[in-house]
Protein backbone atom coordinates (compact mmCIF):
# COMPACT_ATOMS: atom_id res chain seq x y z
CA UNK A 1 0.00 0.00 0.00
CA UNK A 2 1.52 3.63 -0.66
CA UNK A 3 0.47 6.11 1.77
CA UNK A 4 2.37 8.90 0.24
CA UNK A 5 1.04 12.20 0.08
CA UNK A 6 0.56 15.89 1.84
CA UNK A 7 2.74 15.96 4.74
CA UNK A 8 5.61 13.82 6.02
CA UNK A 9 3.85 10.47 5.88
CA UNK A 10 0.19 11.28 4.46
CA UNK A 11 -2.44 8.03 4.23
CA UNK A 12 -3.89 8.50 1.39
CA UNK A 13 -7.72 7.49 0.56
CA UNK A 14 -8.74 4.41 -0.63
CA UNK A 15 -11.10 5.65 -3.03
CA UNK A 16 -8.83 8.35 -4.97
CA UNK A 17 -11.45 10.42 -6.68
CA UNK A 18 -12.54 11.48 -3.45
CA UNK A 19 -9.19 12.69 -1.96
CA UNK A 20 -8.74 16.70 -1.71
CA UNK A 21 -5.44 16.90 -2.69
CA UNK A 22 -4.65 20.68 -1.89
CA UNK A 23 -3.41 21.78 1.34
CA UNK A 24 -5.28 24.95 0.90
CA UNK A 25 -8.35 23.95 0.67
CA UNK A 26 -8.03 21.12 3.73
CA UNK A 27 -6.63 24.13 5.82
CA UNK A 28 -9.83 26.45 4.99
CA UNK A 29 -11.92 23.21 5.79
CA UNK A 30 -10.17 22.47 9.07
CA UNK A 31 -10.32 26.40 9.67
CA UNK A 32 -14.42 26.58 9.65
CA UNK A 33 -15.02 23.52 11.51
CA UNK A 34 -17.35 24.36 14.40
CA UNK A 35 -15.79 20.60 16.33
CA UNK A 36 -12.53 18.58 16.18
CA UNK A 37 -12.34 14.75 17.40
CA UNK A 38 -9.36 14.11 19.31
CA UNK A 39 -8.40 10.72 19.43
CA UNK A 40 -5.40 9.18 21.27
CA UNK A 41 -4.86 6.12 23.40
CA UNK A 42 -5.83 6.17 27.11
CA UNK A 43 -5.06 3.82 29.90
CA UNK A 44 -4.14 1.29 26.86
CA UNK A 45 -7.42 1.53 24.63
CA UNK A 46 -8.60 4.37 22.58
CA UNK A 47 -10.27 6.99 23.22
CA UNK A 48 -12.52 10.04 21.38
CA UNK A 49 -13.41 13.43 22.59
CA UNK A 50 -14.94 16.15 20.74
CA UNK A 51 -13.47 19.67 21.58
CA UNK A 52 -13.72 23.28 20.58
CA UNK A 53 -10.44 24.81 18.81
CA UNK A 54 -8.43 26.89 16.59
CA UNK A 55 -6.59 26.42 13.83
CA UNK A 56 -3.83 29.12 12.27
CA UNK A 57 -0.69 28.52 10.87
CA UNK A 58 -1.11 24.83 10.70
CA UNK A 59 -1.57 24.17 14.17
CA UNK A 60 -4.83 23.24 16.24
CA UNK A 61 -4.98 25.04 20.10
CA UNK A 62 -7.61 23.22 22.66
CA UNK A 63 -8.38 24.09 26.32
CA UNK A 64 -8.62 21.08 28.87
CA UNK A 65 -8.49 20.87 32.49
CA UNK A 66 -5.08 20.27 33.63
CA UNK A 67 -5.86 17.04 35.61
CA UNK A 68 -7.56 13.76 34.22
CA UNK A 69 -7.39 11.06 31.87
CA UNK A 70 -7.40 13.45 28.68
CA UNK A 71 -4.77 15.55 30.15
CA UNK A 72 -3.04 12.03 31.39
CA UNK A 73 -3.08 10.94 28.17
CA UNK A 74 -2.04 14.23 26.43
CA UNK A 75 1.40 14.76 28.70
CA UNK A 76 2.83 11.75 27.49
CA UNK A 77 3.62 13.52 24.16
CA UNK A 78 2.31 10.60 22.07
CA UNK A 79 1.31 11.54 18.33
CA UNK A 80 -2.50 11.85 18.33
CA UNK A 81 -5.03 11.93 15.74
CA UNK A 82 -7.69 14.60 15.09
CA UNK A 83 -10.79 14.32 12.55
CA UNK A 84 -13.09 17.10 11.50
CA UNK A 85 -16.21 16.16 9.36
CA UNK A 86 -19.34 18.02 7.89
CA UNK A 87 -22.27 16.19 6.35
CA UNK A 88 -23.50 18.00 3.71
CA UNK A 89 -27.00 15.64 3.01
CA UNK A 90 -27.86 12.45 2.09
CA UNK A 91 -28.85 11.19 -1.88
CA UNK A 92 -32.07 9.03 -0.22
CA UNK A 93 -33.05 7.19 -3.41
CA UNK A 94 -29.21 6.60 -4.34
CA UNK A 95 -28.18 5.36 -0.33
CA UNK A 96 -25.22 7.95 -0.60
CA UNK A 97 -23.81 10.74 1.88
CA UNK A 98 -22.40 14.40 0.62
CA UNK A 99 -19.68 14.90 3.21
CA UNK A 100 -15.88 16.58 3.47
CA UNK A 101 -13.63 14.88 6.08
CA UNK A 102 -10.24 15.89 7.24
CA UNK A 103 -8.39 13.76 9.31
CA UNK A 104 -4.76 14.65 10.63
CA UNK A 105 -1.98 14.01 13.02
CA UNK A 106 0.72 15.09 15.18
CA UNK A 107 1.91 15.57 18.60
CA UNK A 108 0.34 17.42 21.34
CA UNK A 109 2.70 19.97 23.59
CA UNK A 110 1.29 21.16 26.53
CA UNK A 111 2.04 24.99 26.63
CA UNK A 112 3.43 26.53 29.09
CA UNK A 113 4.27 30.35 27.90
CA UNK A 114 1.54 32.31 28.87
CA UNK A 115 1.39 34.74 25.69
CA UNK A 116 0.56 31.90 23.72
CA UNK A 117 -1.78 30.52 26.14
CA UNK A 118 -3.56 34.17 26.20
CA UNK A 119 -3.42 34.23 22.39
CA UNK A 120 -4.75 30.38 22.04
CA UNK A 121 -7.53 31.91 24.46
CA UNK A 122 -8.36 35.12 22.88
CA UNK A 123 -8.63 33.22 19.38
CA UNK A 124 -11.25 30.90 21.08
CA UNK A 125 -13.42 33.10 23.05
CA UNK A 126 -13.27 35.12 19.38
CA UNK A 127 -14.54 31.81 17.07
CA UNK A 128 -17.08 30.53 19.65
CA UNK A 129 -18.42 33.54 21.53
CA UNK A 130 -18.48 36.00 18.29
CA UNK A 131 -15.92 38.73 20.24
CA UNK A 132 -12.50 38.67 21.48
CA UNK A 133 -12.29 39.30 25.03
CA UNK A 134 -9.41 40.60 27.35
CA UNK A 135 -7.50 37.64 28.73
CA UNK A 136 -6.18 38.03 32.02
CA UNK A 137 -2.54 35.89 33.46
CA UNK A 138 -4.55 34.63 35.51
CA UNK A 139 -7.27 33.18 33.12
CA UNK A 140 -4.17 32.00 31.23
CA UNK A 141 -2.15 30.33 34.49
CA UNK A 142 -5.44 28.61 35.29
CA UNK A 143 -6.05 26.90 31.95
CA UNK A 144 -4.76 23.82 30.36
CA UNK A 145 -3.30 24.66 26.62
CA UNK A 146 -2.68 22.15 24.18
CA UNK A 147 -0.92 22.49 20.73
CA UNK A 148 -1.01 19.79 17.67
CA UNK A 149 1.28 21.32 15.02
CA UNK A 150 -0.42 18.95 11.86
CA UNK A 151 2.45 17.23 9.86
CA UNK A 152 0.29 14.57 8.63
CA UNK A 153 -3.30 14.93 7.26
CA UNK A 154 -5.75 13.57 4.54
CA UNK A 155 -8.89 14.39 3.11
CA UNK A 156 -12.23 13.33 0.96
CA UNK A 157 -15.19 14.71 -0.10
CA UNK A 158 -18.49 13.45 -1.85
CA UNK A 159 -20.18 16.75 -3.21
CA UNK A 160 -22.63 14.35 -5.18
Amino acid sequence: MDYRGIGEEMYSVRLMKREIKSRETIDRFIGSSSTVRLGLISEDEPYVVPLNFVYTDGTVYFHCAGEGRKFDALSTGTRICLEFDVTHGIDVPGADTFYTSVIAWGNPRILQDRSLKKRALAMLTEKYLGEERRITDTMADGTCIVSVKLDTVTGKENRG
